[in-house]
């Protein structure tokens, strides 16, 4: 049995999934839906064949993904599109280097310290989350691509899932301040790349050698007497992360710019809003103050809510400036150029 023929006619003689497929198409801009969309649902109906009602995942995901992409070509923002995979690179191994330290300076250390209910070797439940973060570096390195991104999908899920976990099973978890910037860059590792780089596969490692590098001088200085115990330590670990993370991503991005490659800049943009959410809880008590050492629970969730506000914002400008240039520069060009070819009209020639 054949599917029904794409070409446009009454939504009510299209089948539930040329229909669904239809949806996925707003993704794109309306000239390009009207161009191209007919062709696009016929390629993906013929390759489905009959049976199914609804998109698979991995073809929802594409149309969406190339409808961003195409809406982004129109603002002159390619850039931003080929930011992703970088900036996921970098959260990634953001990610592994910071999973190692709380594994080594929190988790496995003593918590009769803290006076935490031990669970099992470590302190809290992030632990789990630690360790599943460091199986999704390994994963990049050993079977980077779709496989990469199925784990990193599992890993995000599982750190959203710590602290309803932990309140149903009454075990201790890491702080709101530790694991909301872990979710923001869980979520960036979700656009890691399909074909890697050699070097971007072996960055896990180095990552993980990096914050085991970086434990050092803190197990030296709890053996000095200056305990580095739990996580309430850790705020200003936290901000030094985040200020790394994005120093590191912008002087790559400054590079790529010295060779006419705007996605670095893009992806220390992407970045900016996870880096500034490391920073949170310093932000929080340098503008709202603490109580009893923390800051109360709404002040830091004025200050987040401010971090993600402006890391938006910053992003919505970006893309608006570079769309308003490249309106300038078309505008320039066609009365000089063919709109179709490109070429130059000859101004020589007489009618």
């Amino acid at each position: 049995m054949n599917q029904p023929d794409p070409s446009p006619g009454p939504a009510e003689t299209r089948s539930p999934l040329e229909r669904r497929y239809r949806r996925l198409l707003r993704a794109y801009p309306r000239r390009y839906q009207v161009e191209r969309g007919e062709e696009i649902v016929g390629t993906y109906l013929d390759l489905v064949g009959p049976g199914p009602r609804w998109p698979s995942p991995h073809d929802a995901l594409d149309l969406l993904c190339a409808g961003l992409r195409e809406r982004l070509r129109g603002y002159g923002a390619l850039g931003l599109a080929d930011a992703f995979p970088l900036a996921a690179t970098a959260a990634l191994n953001t990610l592994i280097a910071f999973a190692v330290f709380l594994l080594l300076q929190v988790e496995l250390d003593d918590p009769r310290i803290t006076g935490l209910d031990p669970v099992g070797p470590f302190q809290t439940l992030g632990a789990v989350a630690w360790l599943a973060w460091l199986l999704v570096g390994l994963t990049a390195t050993t079977l980077p691509g779709p496989w990469a991104r199925y784990a990193a999908a599992a890993g995000l899920l599982l750190t959203i899932a710590l602290p309803p976990v932990a309140a149903l099973i009454g075990q201790p978890r890491p702080p709101l301040f530790v694991l909301i910037p872990t979710i923001a860059l869980g979520l960036a590792t979700l656009a890691l790349p399909t074909h890697p780089s050699r070097v971007g596969r072996s960055l896990p490692p180095l990552a993980v050698g990096f914050g085991t590098a970086v434990s050092v001088p803190f197990s030296a200085a709890a053996n000095g007497g200056d305990p580095f115990t739990s996580y309430r330590s850790t705020p200003e670990i936290l901000a030094m992360v985040g200020g790394l993370m994005f120093a590191l991503v912008l002087i790559v991005g400054l590079g790529r710019a010295l060779r006419a490659d705007d996605s670095g800049l893009w992806a220390a943009l992407l970045l900016a809003t996870p880096a500034g959410l490391f920073g949170a809880n310093q932000l929080t008590q340098a503008v709202w103050g603490s109580r009893g050492g923390a800051p109360t629970p709404m002040a830091f969730i004025a200050a987040t809510a401010a971090v993600l506000l402006t890391g938006a914002a910053l992003l919505a400008a970006a893309v608006a400036g570079q769309a308003a240039r490249h309106r300038a520069v078309r505008q320039r060009a066609l009365p000089s150029t063919c709109p179709t070819c490109g070429h130059r009209p000859d101004t020589t020639a007489r009618t």
